[in-house]
């Protein structure tokens, strides 16, 4: 073989190595960001569920007060205060 030809196949021989290591690094990388990501995905699932427990309860908290809002309004316009009664 000639030095070109010994040249040629090691420049090939780089790149496809070359390619290799990237892409194992490459690989290694996607791996990471998907697992952090996966983490992430959990923590934020977890406080959207808290999340919507306690509008659960906030929204039972007001529908109680608004039925207790109505009842004395109820009670209130059925017996209107009359003046000087206190």
């Amino acid at each position: 073989m000639d030095k070109q030809t010994i040249h040629l196949i090691t420049l090939i021989v780089a790149i496809i190595g070359s390619n290799a290591w990237s892409h194992a690094s490459l690989s290694d990388r996607i791996n990471r960001v998907e697992s952090s990501l996966s983490d992430r995905m959990t923590s934020l699932e977890a406080r959207v569920d808290g999340i919507d427990k306690r509008l659960v309860i906030v929204e039972t908290s007001l529908k109680a007060n608004n039925q207790y809002i109505a009842s004395v309004l109820a009670q209130r316009l059925q017996h209107p205060d009359t003046p000087g009664e206190q």
